[in-house]
């Protein structure tokens, strides 16, 4: 994207999103495997012990960041740049957190199964936002503890949907 931009004058933006969450998430992924394990009294695993932090970020914060970023192109003057951002609540969490505000907004307890650390995983996420603020002035503000239970309740609709 870099090269394209220099190249050929169009300036590119690059996203990355940390450990996104909320509704209509992929069900692939921890918060709704979580959910759905806690539903169907299945253990939830958690790896490395569950001693793992993740930068937990709720949907809307994504859209947020990513329509602040689309309002101010880099370049200018002519001139095209190629920038990344990373969009993430800056807030790492531990896992067992989560689990246990999901467990609360679901009023379930889990049942769970630690394991080893996975090959190739991080113990911990952390998404460095202030490139991201300055140039937008875009902050995450939803924390998990507003966020899970907005996920829960999306959650159970779905669930009941089905």
């Amino acid at each position: 994207a870099s090269a394209h931009a220099r190249l050929h004058g169009v300036p590119a933006t690059g996203l990355r999103f940390f450990t996104v969450y909320g509704p209509w998430g992929r069900p692939d992924m921890a918060p709704f495997l979580f959910a759905d394990a806690l539903m169907s009294g299945r253990p939830i695993r958690l790896f490395n012990g569950g001693n793992m932090k993740r930068d937990f970020t709720f949907i809307d914060d994504i859209v947020g960041g990513t329509l602040a970023v689309l309002a101010r192109p880099p370049g200018g003057g002519g001139t095209a740049r190629h920038r990344v951002f990373n969009i993430g609540s800056g807030r790492p969490a531990p896992l067992r957190r989560f689990v246990s505000l999901l467990e609360r907004a679901l009023g379930r307890e889990a049942a769970v199964e630690l394991l080893p650390m996975q090959p190739g995983d991080v113990v911990e996420t952390s998404a460095g936002t202030a490139a991201l603020e300055h140039a937008t002035g875009f902050r995450a503000y939803l924390t998990i503890d507003e966020g899970v239970p907005r996920f829960a309740e999306w959650y159970m609709r779905f669930r009941a949907g089905r």
